[in-house]
């Protein structure tokens, strides 16, 4: 196992036993609802944004883990909270998430939406809650609320609701319109993740900006390398995705210049940053 490996083993191990913290609720919280968001969020996950968010806090200064822990729990509220509505039949409609019935068709629609509105509330609860200074939890929640909102994540979603609805428009864009979605459905976000641990580990204006840039390449590797992954499967079918646009080949050279883009602006900021250096080859050659 390599040191980087090593290294985000253990950090699982701290995000999965906080993630459990969180989600212990008590009679006022009600019990289907409390089932529902502890089945979409502890079932099988790579946890990567919340990883990513704890080794940022370190590589900027960060010592005391409790100011952090409660970001990466809530960082990983809001994905799922993305990843219920994602597979919604008012939107991708998908029956399955991780090997395992998605948390409509596990529970009902209802019961779902109510979860994932829960967990984006829940994030902001423990973001609020974590032990950590004011004036930097305000500037890390700022980023996320930032890249989750109308010009990140729910603009990337609709971007992506409109191509589906009307796939010969999206197809005129093709390869633009894939990279404006994946920079605001799944890059924003990622960047977000990186920024608000460096913010909170104390990290000053200028790394913060070259953090944004190191995430968003990132962010674009790991979706290429999702529709990469995805290549052949049913789902994918009717979708405009990078691979449709720039076929396997250039997808692939796309993905490896976004790996490079990504470690470069990781290491000009210094020894400290190495480690985080090391991500975007592993999200380059990861197998799910």
């Amino acid at each position: 196992m390599t040191s980087l490996s090593r290294v985000v083993s253990a950090d699982l191990r701290q995000v999965e036993a906080r993630l459990r913290r969180e989600l212990r609720f008590g009679k006022d919280v009600p019990t289907r609802l409390a089932a529902a968001m502890r089945y979409a969020v502890l079932g099988p996950g790579k946890r990567i944004r919340p990883v990513l968010a704890l080794e940022a806090f370190r590589a900027a200064g960060g010592r005391r883990l409790e100011a952090v822990l409660p970001f990466c729990a809530g960082i990983e509220f809001i994905h799922t909270f993305s990843l219920i509505h994602d597979d919604l039949p008012s939107m991708d409609d998908d029956d399955f998430r991780r090997g395992r019935p998605s948390l409509h068709r596990k529970f009902d629609e209802a019961t779902a939406i109510l979860a994932a509105d829960g967990l984006f509330a829940l994030a902001f609860d423990v973001f609020m809650a974590a032990p950590a200074p004011a004036d930097r939890k305000i500037a890390a929640t700022y980023a996320l609320c930032r890249a989750v909102g109308p010009s990140g994540m729910t603009g990337g979603q609709m971007v992506d609701v409109e191509g589906t609805r009307n796939p010969e428009a999206m197809s005129q864009r093709q390869a633009f319109g894939v990279l404006e979605t994946h920079r605001k459905k799944t890059a924003e976000f990622i960047a977000a993740s990186v920024v608000a641990g460096a913010v909170l580990g104390g990290a000053g204006p200028a790394i913060q900006r070259k953090l944004r840039q190191a995430g968003l390449a990132l962010g674009m590797l790991f979706q290429i390398t999702d529709d990469l992954l995805d290549v052949g499967q049913k789902c994918e079918a009717e979708r405009i995705t990078m691979v449709s646009s720039l076929g396997r080949d250039g997808t692939v050279r796309r993905a490896s210049l976004e790996a490079m883009k990504s470690a470069k602006l990781f290491r000009s900021l210094g020894a400290g940053y190495e480690l985080l250096a090391g991500f975007p080859d592993l999200v380059l050659h990861r197998r799910s």
